[in-house]
């Protein structure tokens, strides 16, 4: 029987799968947008949303709401070494996520920033009960 060595290869020895598994990993990361893991709860009289923003700054940390979109950014900054990057994970720059809404109440968010997790109360505006209204006829 002839030596083949394509069959021979280390990778065909353990799981292959492994390999494409990892090759995946890595494409996601390379091409996903530059974003962080949220919850988002739907409570009665408000919206709760959680984002995860390790190594984040408060101050690098900015909130806007405007026509309905609630936009976070933030900016990471990641201390760059001088040896070759074997593997790279960590997002670095701008990072945003937008989430729309119909029924916020704006004036009333509020938002705070421990541990990393940024936390952001977004209540509903209160429905007000219409009251009849009588027309008359001309």
């Amino acid at each position: 029987m002839p030596n083949n060595d394509f069959f021979n290869n280390s990778f065909l020895k353990n799981d292959p799968t492994d390999l494409f598994r990892d090759l995946g990993k890595q494409v996601f990361n390379q091409f996903s947008s530059q974003a962080f893991p949220v919850n988002l709860y739907n409570e009665n009289d408000h919206y709760l949303i959680e984002a995860e923003l390790a190594g984040v700054k408060k101050e690098d940390i900015s909130l806007t709401f405007e026509q309905h979109t609630l936009t976070i950014k933030a900016n990471k900054y990641i201390e760059s070494h001088n040896g070759q990057t074997q593997l790279n994970e960590r997002s670095n720059g701008e990072l945003v996520r937008r989430f729309e809404f119909e029924d916020i109440d704006k004036s009333l968010i509020k938002a705070t920033f421990e541990n990393g997790i940024l936390s952001i109360h977004l209540p509903k505006q209160q429905q007000e009960a219409e009251d009849a209204t009588t027309i008359s006829i001309s």
